[in-house]
């Protein structure tokens, strides 16, 4: 499975130390430049940057969106990934309605414990609000109930 992921799942789940979690749910990793500059850190080796080709869809989501939304969308779009990684509602919006499968970062940990490389969901969720990271009462209501955890 290829994913292209935008910025904020990336530092959600570099801040609680489980980035390696994209690597053990998705085959192929690939974020745009622009998400690669927005993280501002090192990435491991096995996230591919790579530039979507399509500057003039880009510059038209950049009137609605951040550079990173913006590329990334462009990006997952060209690649036809099986997922876009976002949860920012806006451009999770104009994704869909672009025909972009999504999933957010509570997702990718879902996909994780139903994929076995988590037992648990409610701890990584815990890190991440403890962390400053958003996730609505709702969203964390739903993950725990889809995991059997609630």
């Amino acid at each position: 499975m290829r994913v292209v992921s935008n910025t904020s799942p990336l530092i959600g789940l570099s801040n609680i130390g489980r980035l390696e979690l994209l690597k053990k749910v998705f085959d192929e990793v690939f974020i745009p430049p622009a998400v690669a500059k927005e993280f501002g850190e090192p990435l491991p080796d096995w996230i591919h940057i790579k530039e979507p080709k399509d500057r003039p869809l880009v510059k038209t989501l950049m009137k609605l969106l951040g550079a990173g939304e913006s590329e990334a969308i462009a990006l997952a779009i060209e690649m036809r990934a099986d997922f876009l990684i976002l949860d920012d509602l806006k451009a999770r919006k104009i994704s869909r309605d672009m025909g972009v499968r999504i999933i957010g970062t509570g997702g990718v940990i879902l996909l994780a414990k139903k994929r076995k490389v988590i037992g648990s969901v409610k701890p990584l969720l815990e890190e991440l609000s403890m962390k400053g990271f958003r996730l609505s009462d709702e969203v964390i209501r739903i993950l725990l109930e889809a995991a059997g955890e609630d």
